[in-house]
C-alpha cells in the first residue's frame, strides 16, 4: 500500500469533527483531555483510543489542522471512541508542544538556519531534524523557521505558534479498512529516507512515481511516541507480530520514512480492541524547552 505525504492529495477525516457529533460542545474532547486531576489508566480501553502525554510539557492535539484536545504535562490524557472515527479512511494526529512565550522567544527559530530557507527551495533532509538542530525541530515550525520572520511574526513557536497539521510526529489510523473492513490500519511516518542526507527521491521520478515526494514535503518528526493495542497486530512487510510500535527519533526504523516503505500493521477491529498512544513514553525525552 502506499504512503500518502502531505505533500500529496490526502483525504483525512478532521478528529475535531468525528468528537462534535451530537454533543453541541463548542471545544469537543478538551474535558477528558485534561484529565480531571485523575492518573491515566494503564491498561488499554476496549473501544477507545487514550491519549497520554508523558512528556514534561503540554500538548496540543491536531487532526488535518483542526485543534482538538489540550493534554497537561506529566499525565495529560484524552479518550477517544474509535466508533467514533470515519470508517475506511484515514485518522491522522500530531501532536505539538504549547511552551509559554518566555520559554520560546520569538526570535529563537529564526536560528533554524539549516532548513535552507523557504521551503520548497531546498529539499528537507534527516540531518537538519537532528543534532544542533534537535530543540529547533522539537519546538518549532519548520514551515516558517530560519526565514528571518519570526521575531516579527511571533508564530514560529511558543504561544502564537502555528499548529497547522503540516508538520510534526505523524500517527495515523483507518479503522474497518481494507476489503474486509475487519482490520484497523496503523502507521507512524516521518518522511527521513534512509539516511541523514539521503531523504526521499524527489518527483518526478521516473524509476517509481509513487515513491518520491516534492521538493517541499516535511519531515514528520517533533515529540517521541509509542502506541500499543490490547491485540496482536499484523506487520506483514516485516513479518511480525506485534501489540506495539514506537518512534523515539526522526531516524526511528518502526515508521515509513518514504512513501512505499511499508509499516503499516493490521490489527483485528472486534468491538473489544483498544488503543494507548503515548507522548515521551520511557526511554524517551524531549530536548530541553529553549529558555
Amino acid at each position: 500500500m502506499k504512503k500518502l505525504f502531505w505533500d500529496e492529495p490526502v483525504l483525512v477525516v478532521v478528529l475535531l469533527l468525528a468528537l462534535g457529533c451530537g454533543s453541541g460542545d463548542s471545544e469537543p474532547g478538551v474535558g477528558d483531555a485534561e484529565g480531571g486531576g485523575s492518573p491515566p489508566s494503564t491498561t488499554t480501553p476496549a473501544g477507545q483510543i487514550l491519549f497520554v502525554n508523558s512528556c514534561e510539557v503540554p500538548l496540543a492535539l491536531v487532526s488535518n489542522g483542526a485543534h482538538w484536545a489540550d493534554l497537561h504535562e506529566m499525565g495529560g490524557h484524552a479518550e477517544l471512541s474509535i466508533a467514533s472515527l470515519r470508517r475506511g479512511t484515514a485518522n491522522v494526529v500530531m501532536p505539538y508542544p504549547n511552551l509559554r512565550d518566555e520559554q520560546c522567544p520569538a526570535g529563537y527559530c529564526d536560528g533554524w538556519t539549516a532548513l535552507g530557507g523557504v521551503p520548497g527551495t531546498t529539499q528537507r533532509e534527516g540531518w537538519m531534524w537532528e543534532g544542533t538542530n534537535e530543540t529547533f525541530a522539537a519546538y518549532c515550525n519548520p514551515n516558517l523557521s530560519g526565514r528571518g520572520i519570526c521575531a516579527v511574526q511571533k508564530n514560529c513557536c511558543g504561544v502564537g505558534m502555528v499548529q497547522d497539521g503540516t508538520f510534526g510526529t505523524t500517527w495515523e489510523i483507518t479503522p474497518n479498512g481494507g476489503d474486509s473492513q475487519n482490520q484497523d490500519f496503523i502507521d507512524l511516518s516521518t518522511n527521513y529516507g534512509s539516511g541523514p542526507s539521503s531523504p526521499p527521491n524527489l518527483c518526478p521520478y521516473r524509476a517509481d512515481p509513487n515513491d518520491c515526494v516534492s521538493e517541499a514535503a516535511n519531515i514528520f518528526y517533533n515529540v517521541p511516541v509509542r502506541w500499543s493495542s490490547n491485540v496482536t497486530c499484523s506487520c506483514t512487510s516485516e513479518d511480525l507480530q506485534v501489540k506495539s510500535r514506537q518512534c523515539l527519533e526522526v531516524s526511528c526504523p518502526e515508521a515509513y520514512q518514504h512513501p512505499v516503505d511499508n509499516k503499516q500493521c493490521a490489527c483485528p477491529s472486534d468491538e473489544g480492541r483498544g488503543y494507548r498512544v503515548e507522548f515521551c513514553p520511557a526511554g524517551s525525552r524531549l530536548p530541553p524547552v529553549p529558555s
